[in-house]
């Protein structure tokens, strides 16, 4: 098995991170959730998860300031970055902000499995 983590999604879409909360628990993973960038940053200073998946598209903030908060604090902690909207430019401003990868959504369980695993193993 994969190593199990515990893994911050933030989404503003509930339906989807409930969905992926229900399937990488099952996978082992311990997984915590947050609907908007105030939420995940207080999660963040509380939990101290040791992997981020964000939306980069969030009703208060984008995602950047989230990327940004983990990496004032941690420069390992990795965070994937998920958006309906990825543009060359936006790609560019999460890594610029420290994200490590980015994917497209919908991303598909075995995907952001995949992802997961490899982001764990580095």
């Amino acid at each position: 098995m994969a190593t199990q983590a515990k893994i911050l999604i933030v989404d503003d879409e509930r339906d989807l991170v409930d969905a992926y909360v229900r399937l990488l628990e099952r996978a082992g993973h311990r997984c915590i959730a947050a609907f908007d960038a105030s939420e995940a940053i207080q999660l963040i200073d509380a939990e101290s998860p040791d992997l981020v998946i964000t939306d980069l598209s969030l009703p208060d903030t984008s995602g950047i300031e989230i990327i940004r908060h983990i990496r004032a604090k941690s420069q390992t902690t990795p965070v994937i970055v998920m958006s309906g909207h990825n543009t060359p430019e936006l790609n560019e401003a999460a890594k610029a902000a420290g994200a490590n990868l980015s994917l497209l959504k919908p991303v598909s369980i075995i995907a952001l499995q995949r992802v997961i695993a490899e982001a764990l193993a580095r």
